[in-house]
């Protein structure tokens, strides 16, 4: 039988196994140079690939050696990598077939002098054809055996005439058969479904109209040339992670120098401190010395001249006793004027001696040494975290504009190379990120949530997106910063009080403040764990609260409240209690509750009706509950706010909480719906706090540059703004006096009351 009739055998219906052929749809050019090639042994069997199979992470073995190594019919392990494969119900057989390593072992058969049959067990006969499925090539013995034995039903093959060049020096393209139509060869490309289908899968699975597809004649060469920009596009991407990590060991090794640095400086304070301490001792023992000695010399002046008073009482009493004796009362008398004197003189002498006359005692402030060692000995400064995050690829076009297109993806990646250029940066938008992440002074400052300052595991990121964080930081930085664009009245402050320390008057970070109906100043001393008040002179009344998670006890309380009606304070609590705690006006305790609803509590305010509205930052959610602790109405309002951190209520149920990032103040109803919003970027930049005054106006705190009142209508009409005559640290948080008056909290451990009523000046 001729190789001709074998052919037209081999297009009977019975033919084909799916996706087992080692012959690519591409093919391979003879004269290509085959030095740079990849290896044609298996790495398991060490022998030349048989039916090489590419597992899904893309490493390939010969298809024997993977079956001997499976342990499951559904899945494989690679033995390169270790990553487990899912297989289909097809097997290892199923995998697709490494067309590369298929073509290069084709060609260098075919290259070979003389060809020989690999069917058979006589190898002198020459090939005339390639079976796909055995990977053999085949003499015309063994062509007529794959036409006529049932084992090799099915199997696909061609001629050696049909695998090298056409006369007109072309090549054939190698089909690839369906493994649903064993029969049909993959002719059309479905776009829809991003594969290669064949004609009846064309009409049966991907009907027209539903599903786009072309022949592979007419859209190969796209294709390919869409692989071919992301190749490009890839190797653009390996360039660019390169320098990255260029930049990740310049930051290891500076990180590594930065380290033993901050040790080394740790290592000197620690001595500084000591020898500070040692000096002290030195100077308080002396002190000590001095004390004792000057106590030791009047003790012992006062003991001699006791002593010669006795000694004196002893010698008269001995001559008295004496002339009284042996002598008239005449004679007795006549000594009595002197003796008199001398007696009177005695008895008169009364030294005042008792314990506190010769006190002396060393009084140790262990709390005070705890709180200042960890305020003055210092702290650890470094930028904010990098993050890394995985975002979809646009897809690459044929027409290589991939890059152009990924630059107008998701917001502005193309403005923000611009202007890492323009600002000489690293060379990577995600560098770019990373190198705003030191924010300017004022920022760290002015913007920060205190808790990343304190001892509190608490740390708070304002956003996971870094195109936001971009914004946000261009905008927060030094590279674009806010103006204000309102003409503001000065305004200097005439009461201040307090200090560091942990006395009364004295704070190490008065985090919250509040003023109750009497005018009295209401305090959160956060790091004491306790809450101190005072009057409107700043005169201090009374204290409460101590270290613990006991009733009556505090932990880092941030901010206060207090009901108006009845005098009491409520107080929130922050990492790791995130509670809330009410006690009476007196400072006795009631109750408390929220441990298991709160997670973040940074602004609290109480209604007309008693009602306590609580807004949490980090997951940007207000509560409202009852002064039982009963939760009346939540919501979440993560899509309208960036950072709140101060809350208060009018008579209407509307909510106006002032937003740090978005500079302004955004009013909800308490429903949660957004309503308006007040000021904005160059009126209130930055605002720490919102107040309601007494005659119903909204003012806004800002700490922008200097201290800013910037006081509007409640539907946002700007009324008049105020700024201070000084600068101030970070302001913690605002509170408002009755008599036109604001009390500021700052972080320099003290309070400043300011007088905002004021002559309307022309803010425009």
């Amino acid at each position: 039988m001729s190789i001709g009739q074998s052919d037209s055998r081999m297009a009977s219906p019975t033919l084909s196994l799916p996706d087992s052929t080692a012959f690519s749809s591409m093919s391979v050019s003879t004269d290509h140079s085959l030095e740079d090639s990849p290896s044609t042994k298996c790495p398991l069997c060490q022998e030349m690939y048989t039916i090489p199979k590419v597992l899904p992470c893309l490493h390939t073995f010969c298809q024997p050696c993977l079956e001997k190594i499976q342990e499951s019919p559904d899945k494989i392990k690679c033995p390169h990598c270790q990553e487990e494969c899912l297989l289909t119900a097809q097997g290892v057989s199923g995998l697709l077939s490494d067309y590369a390593i298929s073509n290069i072992l084709e060609v260098n058969a075919m290259e070979a002098t003389s060809l020989s049959c690999t069917g058979c067990r006589t190898k002198e006969n020459n090939a005339v054809a390639r079976c796909f499925d055995c990977a053999n090539f085949l003499c015309s013995n063994c062509v007529m055996a794959h036409q006529f034995m049932h084992c090799f039903e099915g199997h696909r093959v061609l001629t050696l005439g049909e695998l090298q060049s056409s006369k007109d020096g072309t090549k054939a393209e190698k089909p690839i058969f369906c493994s649903r139509h064993r029969n049909e060869t993959l002719e059309y490309y479905c776009r829809t479904c991003n594969i290669l289908i064949c004609k009846d899968c064309a009409i049966v699975e991907h009907p027209k109209g539903l599903h786009s597809f072309d022949h592979l004649d007419e859209i190969g060469h796209k294709q390919v040339e869409f692989m071919n920009c992301l190749i490009e596009d890839s190797k653009l991407k390996s360039t660019d992670l390169q320098n990255n990590l260029k930049t990740i060991e310049h930051s290891t090794n500076s990180i590594q120098v930065q380290y033993e640095k901050a040790q080394k400086e740790i290592k000197d304070t620690y001595q500084f401190y000591f020898s500070v301490l040692e000096e002290r001792k030195r100077e308080i023992l002396k002190e000590l010395d001095d004390a004792y000695n000057s106590k030791i010399v009047t003790i012992s002046m006062l003991g001699q001249k006791v002593q010669e008073n006795v000694d004196k009482i002893i010698g008269m009493c001995e001559f008295v006793e004496k002339i009284m004796k042996f002598s008239s009362n005449a004679e007795i008398l006549m000594f009595k004027q002197l003796l008199s004197s001398k007696f009177e003189n005695i008895l008169g002498f009364n030294p005042v001696i008792g314990l506190n006359s010769f006190d002396l005692e060393f009084v140790s402030n262990y709390q005070a040494i705890q709180v200042g060692v960890r305020n003055t000995f210092g702290y650890l400064r470094q930028n904010s975290e990098l993050q890394t995050e995985v975002k979809p690829q646009p897809i690459a076009r044929p027409n290589c504009l991939i890059r152009s297109e990924r630059s107008y993806q998701n917001g502005h990646m193309l403005e923000s190379h611009i202007i890492s250029k323009q600002f000489g940066s690293a060379n990577t938008s995600g560098s770019f990120l990373t190198n705003l992440g030191d924010l300017s002074s004022y920022e760290k400052w002015s913007n920060a949530p205190s808790d990343i300052f304190q001892n509190s595991s608490d740390t708070f990121l304002v956003s996971s997106d870094p195109l936001f964080d971009l914004s946000s930081k261009l905008v927060s930085s030094n590279i674009f910063p806010l103006k204000s664009q309102i003409k503001r009245q000065k305004m200097i402050y005439h009461c201040k009080f307090g200090e560091f320390g942990v006395m009364e008057g004295q704070f190490t970070e008065p985090s919250g403040v509040a003023v109750n109906a009497q005018s009295d100043i209401i305090v959160a001393d956060t790091n004491n764990h306790r809450i101190q008040i005072f009057d409107k002179e700043g005169r201090f009344k009374f204290q409460f609260g101590e270290c613990g998670k006991r009733d009556g006890q505090l932990l880092y309380p941030n901010r206060v409240a207090v009901v108006k009606v009845s005098g009491d304070i409520i107080v929130t609590e922050r990492s790791p209690t995130h509670q809330i705690q009410i006690y009476n006006q007196y400072g006795q305790f009631v109750r408390k509750f929220g441990a298991n609803i709160l997670q973040h509590p940074r602004g609290v305010t109480v209604d007309n009706k008693g009602r306590i509205i609580v807004v949490e930052c980090k997951v940007m959610r207000v509560l409202i509950f009852d002064l039982l602790g009963n939760v009346h109405h939540k919501f979440g309002c993560s899509k309208h706010l960036e950072f709140p951190n101060g809350v208060v209520v009018n008579d209407k149920q509307e909510i106006f909480i002032s937003d740090n990032r978005a500079h302004c103040v955004k009013v909800f109803s308490y429903e949660g719906f957004f309503l308006w919003q007040i000021g904005g970027e160059g009126i209130t930049n930055y605002p720490i706090g919102v107040c309601i005054s007494p005659l119903g106006e909204i003012l806004v705190a800002d700490n922008h540059n200097n201290f800013n009142i910037t006081i509007f209508t409640q539907d946002g009409q700007l009324v008049s703004a105020l700024e201070s005559k000084v600068k101030h640290a970070q302001c913690f948080d605002v509170a408002l006096v009755d008599d036109g008056s604001v009390v500021l909290a700052s972080k320099d451990y003290r309070l400043y009351i300011y007088r905002y009523l004021q002559s309307q000046g022309n803010v425009l």
